[in-house]
């Protein structure tokens, strides 16, 4: 009868198990730290950027407003000018 030829599988001996442990260990718990610094890092960049978009955005609506309302002063002042020409054109047009 033929017999199957199995590898024997990889021994280690105790203190080379609990070297490899300990080193599985040891980068599992550098790429978790490394992963929470990361996770930590965009959070507080997330938070610096909503914050500025916030402000940008109120300082923006700020200036608009008050843009708008210098371009309508400006608006009235030129109204107030032309009917006051009109005014006087009429007025110099009945003296003739």
């Amino acid at each position: 009868m033929a017999t199957l030829s199995v590898k024997p599988g990889r021994r280690f001996s105790l203190p080379d198990w609990h070297s490899n442990a300990e080193l599985l260990s040891a980068n599992a718990e550098r790429r978790r730290s490394a992963s929470h610094r990361v996770r930590q890092e965009a959070r507080v960049l997330r938070n610096e950027t909503s914050n500025q978009t916030k402000w940008d955005e109120q300082d923006n609506k700020t200036r608009l407003t008050e843009r708008i309302s210098s371009v309508n002063r400006w608006k009235e002042t030129l109204d107030k000018c032309l009917a006051d020409i009109d005014a006087e054109i009429e007025t110099l047009a009945k003296v003739r």
